[in-house]
């Protein structure tokens, strides 16, 4: 940078401070003072964010299917062996996720000696990251302001808090996202430099969740628009950044001669044509009315309504509008989402569109931002913070309150009741009585307490948990956590 363009800015904020009768002192104790300002707010949000994630965590944290995969895997790194190629397995039988994202979970196992609460502390850490990456994204793209309110949603939406407290990839791909449409913005105003970090990132897709695949169509598209290639050596370690994260996956299937390349290669979608485009473009636009709080509105009108401030503001350039990428880039991520899971041949949960919600988050606070700008708005903008503090903090409040969950804590406390009644090395038989799939979490808990139930046959002495505990009646019970109930050997 030239000694002109420090200059620069120097001398048009002065010129400025004298057009608003200041001095220079007092316009520096100003900016000063707005500074730290911003940096109390923050602080502040990172405080509100870090007491909702630990509250009573053990009672809000799942472990389930996902969060009792993540324990086995630290279990055996930690006992077994420390080498492990492949994650999670998909939906799609024969389809594994790489190990990276469990293997960041592993040192907080080991902290907890395997307790399945330093997988629920790690995800409430990665969920403040989180919170960090919306502040951060939101200031290097449209300024201070909209970051920290983008950030002040984050840490406060009900079904955010959900995913921090569960220790689950596809939740945490939220940071990637972030990561990801800051380079495609950098890359749009024509720097290339971020490649390498681009490609790393591109790689982890496949440790963290198929969910975030769409985002290679955008970037190869985004080539076509811009027809800037980065230079050769930025093109050639941008390649091998992308292999680094994936030599784990890769290892694996060579031992299997491929063959999650020949299914994924197989996979040609339903044949039908799309399926749900109409119900995805309404859920996600349910989802933008969600973060708002705005649930009071129908859904009609508010899809109407904010569709159409968004065609003004863009069709004048208001604010940062005035970039063609925010427009450009926002609508091809949506058609482009929406259309690939509409190519599906079975319809997809909610989750899979976590990447058009972190938009819309950030997006959300970029557009709040607008507010701010004009002192007649600012009540109207600390209405609906209010708005959205307060509905999403009832949710949290219900929560707390609700006394038919079945988490890690209430689990836990089942599995330690059977082996307070039960002598050591002696056999005993666990029955369930459930719904399907709700019995995810003992066995590891068993395994992990050292006293394993064996499943030969029902014989004495059999121990019934139930859950939900209404399946059977109170008077049967022996012993309650939450909505799981305990029937002990007669």
């Amino acid at each position: 940078m030239s000694r002109a363009d420090l200059i620069g800015p120097q001398i048009s904020s002065s010129l400025s401070l004298r057009a608003e009768g200041l001095s220079v002192v007092e316009g520096s104790r100003i900016y000063y003072t707005q500074i730290m300002r911003y940096k109390l707010l923050f602080f502040l949000i990172i405080i509100l964010a870090i007491f909702l994630r630990f509250y009573r965590l053990p009672e809000m944290a799942p472990f389930d299917f996902d969060q009792e995969y993540a324990a086995n895997f630290a279990y055996s790194v930690l006992k077994t062996f420390p080498v492990q190629l492949i994650g999670q397995g998909l939906s799609v039988e024969g389809l594994f996720m790489g190990p990276f994202y469990f293997y960041l979970l592993v040192p907080f196992f080991a902290l907890s000696n395997l307790h399945p609460l330093g997988g629920a502390v790690a995800s409430s850490i990665f969920g403040i990251v989180i919170v960090f990456a919306y502040f951060w994204a939101g200031k290097q793209i449209f300024g201070t302001k909209a970051g920290l309110i983008a950030a002040f949603i984050r840490a406060i939406l009900f079904n955010e808090l959900l995913h921090d407290w569960s220790a689950a990839p596809a939740y945490s791909s939220e940071l990637l996202v972030l990561t990801v449409w800051y380079i495609f913005y950098k890359y749009w105003q024509g720097e290339t430099k971020l490649s390498p970090l681009l490609g790393l990132i591109f790689g982890l897709f496949t440790s963290i969740h198929p969910i975030l695949f769409p985002l290679y169509i955008i970037f190869l598209i985004l080539l076509l628009i811009k027809r800037k290639l980065p230079g050769f050596k930025i093109t050639v370690l941008s390649f091998f950044a992308f292999l680094l994260p994936q030599i784990p996956l890769l290892i694996f299937e060579s031992l299997r001669n491929f063959y999650e390349v020949k299914i994924l290669l197989a996979f040609g979608g339903s044949g039908r044509g799309l399926q749900y485009p109409s119900l995805y473009f309404k859920f996600n636009m349910a989802e933008i009315q969600r973060i708002l709080n705005l649930q009071i509105i129908p859904p009609e009108t508010f899809t109407v309504v904010f569709l159409g401030i968004l065609v003004v503001l863009a069709f004048k350039k208001v604010a940062f509008f005035r970039n063609n990428f925010h427009a450009s880039m926002l609508i091809l991520t949506y058609f482009v989402f929406i259309i690939y899971y509409a190519l599906f041949p079975k319809k997809v949960p909610e989750y899979y569109f976590l990447t058009l919600t972190t938009l819309a988050i950030l997006y959300t606070g970029a557009l709040l931002n607008l507010l701010a700008k004009k002192k007649i708005f600012i009540a109207l903008l600390a209405v609906l913070l209010a708005n959205i503090f307060w509905g999403n903090f009832q949710a949290i409040m219900g929560r707390w309150e609700n006394g038919s969950l079945m988490n890690l804590s209430h689990k836990d406390a089942i599995v330690k009741e059977i082996l307070k009644n039960q002598p050591k090395n002696e056999e005993f038989f666990v029955s369930y009585i459930k719904y399907y799939g709700w019995n995810s979490g003992f066995d590891y808990l068993f395994k992990l307490y050292g006293q394993v139930p064996q499943t030969r046959e029902a014989k004495p002495p059999v121990y019934s948990i139930v859950i939900p505990r209404f399946l059977v009646s109170e008077a049967d019970m022996d012993f309650t956590s939450g909505n799981i109930g305990l029937i002990l050997p007669k």
